[in-house]
């Protein structure tokens, strides 16, 4: 149970550490004068984050967007109590343009998009949506947990100026070329400020090239749009 309500899992561990984030350490944390907000959950997995906004909003609207068809199967279950809220859950995932892609899913953890995590994994196709399909009109937090494909939602956006708080997690793997810096850059053209906060770095890069499950760089970014004060 998790505040009140039955939450199913598929490693025990992943939840834990997901969980800690969370609800512990509050990573997601927004203020809003109304308590109405808009909000995308993009790279929903089994809808902790969602569930963690809804008992923060009761009144929010929620999109969740999962592209792991079994982990999308667990987030219906785990969030079948809410089907009278305002939430919509979408199994397709976020990238750069629309089109099918493959997807390797990780056992109920960090699938992604392209990028196998074993020689011998095998993809699925999924549908792919870019985010602007979800900017029609302003929205007060958006969530990008997409392992890797993060850097191309984000420069690919043309109305990235319509989300007041943003949350990045990016990811680099090792032996591909890194787009934080490309990441960042959509950032300031579209006037956000940004906060970066170390989840998975080497201890020692120069001498030693640790990875983390393909990664050798993972980081939060936390970013508010300006745009939104000047404007209000």
């Amino acid at each position: 149970m998790i505040r009140g309500h039955t939450f199913n899992y598929l490693d025990p561990l992943s939840l834990y550490w997901s969980w800690r984030e969370i609800f512990g350490d509050e990573i997601y944390r927004f203020p809003h004068p109304t308590g109405h907000p808009k909000i995308l959950d993009g790279g929903a997995n089994l809808g902790l984050a969602s569930l963690y906004f809804l008992n923060l909003f009761p009144d929010a609207s929620i999109t969740a967007i999962e592209p792991d068809p079994i982990c999308f199967t667990v987030l219906q279950m785990n969030l079948a109590w809410a089907a009278t809220y305002p939430l919509v859950l979408k199994n397709c995932a976020l990238a750069g343009q629309r089109g099918r892609r493959k997807f390797y899913p990780n056992a109920g953890d960090a699938g992604r998009l392209d990028v196998p995590l074993a020689s011998a994994s095998t993809g699925v196709e999924v549908d792919c949506l870019p985010l602007d399909d979800f900017l029609s009109e302003p929205i007060d937090f958006v969530k990008l947990d997409l392992e890797g494909a993060e850097t191309e939602v984000l420069t690919s956006s043309r109305h990235l100026d319509k989300i007041h708080h943003l949350f990045i997690e990016h990811h680099s793997f090792a032996g591909r070329p890194q787009d934080l810096d490309q990441a960042l850059h959509a950032l300031s053209e579209s006037d956000f400020r940004y906060w970066i906060q170390s989840q998975f770095l080497p201890k020692r890069p120069y001498e030693k090239l640790e990875t983390n499950e393909g990664m050798d760089l993972q980081v939060n970014i936390f970013a508010t749009n300006q745009k939104w004060k000047k404007d209000s």
